[in-house]
C-alpha cells in the first residue's frame, strides 16, 4: 500500500504510459537524499525527454515542488521532487548504470 499522494499520482500517471520498466524502491531507511526513487525506463532519449517533460507538468499541475532537474536532454534524466526522486532512462542507460543493483537494500514497493 502506498501512504504518499505524491507517489502514489506519479505511479499512476506512469502506469499510464508504455513504460518498458518502473519500479519504486523505498530508500528511506537506507538513505538521506530522499524517501522513495522511482526508477523508470523508455526505448528512446525522445522518449526520456518528452516523458521528464510530461512528469514536471504533473508535478506542477498538483501543486508539487520541483527542487532540480538534471540532463535535459540527455539518456538518463533525474527530475527531484524533495521527498521522491524520479529517474528517466533511456532502456540501455538504465542496463548500463543499474540502480537497482546499487540500491540493492532498498525496499522494493509493489505497484
Amino acid at each position: 500500500m502506498i501512504k504518499n499522494n505524491k507517489l502514489e499520482i506519479i505511479i499512476n500517471y506512469l502506469n499510464t504510459k508504455k513504460n518498458s520498466s518502473l519500479k519504486v524502491l523505498n530508500i528511506s531507511k537506507i538513505s538521506i537524499i530522499a524517501d522513495f526513487f522511482v526508477i523508470v525506463s523508455v526505448p528512446s532519449q525522445k522518449n526520456v525527454e518528452s516523458l521528464s517533460d510530461d512528469i514536471c507538468d504533473l508535478m506542477e499541475k498538483n501543486n508539487f515542488e520541483i527542487r532540480n532537474k538534471e540532463g535535459v536532454h540527455s539518456k538518463w534524466v533525474l527530475i527531484d521532487c524533495n521527498d521522491i526522486i524520479i529517474h528517466i532512462f533511456d532502456d540501455d542507460y538504465k542496463d548500463f548504470y543499474n540502480l537497482d543493483k546499487l540500491w540493492a537494500d532498498a525496499e522494493e514497493i509493489e505497484i
